[in-house]
């Protein structure tokens, strides 16, 4: 057995205690922490989300409701023009079947008198101006003219280039009444539209 040195006993070697680095306190959230700021920032991402969206929902339906009063005020517009041209356009028909039928001598100027003499009241003279081509036919059908009448028991005929074919104008101490089919066209688009665009044409 060999004796240690001398001066180099052996010293016995002291414990070094083993260090652990220790996180400061905070830079270290526990297991609870973290997934209750995942679960907040979800919700806030949500919130956040359903705020931008209900946003965008919003502007959107403001342009969808803007486009469609824009559409509902062209199409009203458009049905309104349809409307207007649809009854000038029977204005226009009803004024060519009344020339055929008064070409057609049918009776139109007789019954144009009649109902012109109903409306005449308080009078039992009056002078009917006619077209000339229908001054005849008056004539030769006083008796029923007159029959027919409530108030008139006399009138005189007088030829009126003025007046178109069919077509009357009564002239009486109470005022005239004016018989004439383009007349009472006219009225007719007058009361509809507000004006006259002469549609219904002149007498021929």
């Amino acid at each position: 057995m060999v004796a240690p040195a001398e001066g180099n006993a052996a010293e016995p070697i002291a414990a070094r205690p083993v260090l652990r680095a220790v996180p400061a306190q905070g830079a270290v959230e526990s297991p609870g922490e973290y997934e209750r700021g995942f679960a907040d920032g979800l919700l806030q991402a949500e919130a956040r989300f359903r705020r931008e969206y209900a946003e965008r929902a919003a502007a959107q339906a403001g342009r969808i409701d803007t486009l469609l009063a824009s559409m509902q005020g062209q199409l009203w517009h458009l049905y309104e023009r349809v409307e207007r041209d649809a009854f000038r356009f029977a204005l226009a028909v009803a004024g060519k079947i009344i020339k055929k039928e008064v070409a057609a001598g049918d009776g139109t100027a007789v019954r144009q008198v009649q109902e012109a003499l109903r409306r005449v009241v308080g009078v039992d003279a009056v002078k009917l101006r006619v077209h000339p081509g229908d001054e005849q036919v008056i004539r030769d059908h006083r008796p029923a003219i007159l029959a027919g009448a409530e108030a008139v028991r006399e009138f005189i005929v007088e030829a009126d280039e003025s007046v178109e074919a069919g077509s009357c104008i009564v002239e009486c101490a109470s005022g005239n009444v004016d018989a004439r089919w383009t007349t009472q066209l006219r009225q007719v688009e007058s009361a509809l539209f507000g004006r006259v665009s002469g549609i219904v044409g002149e007498p021929e």
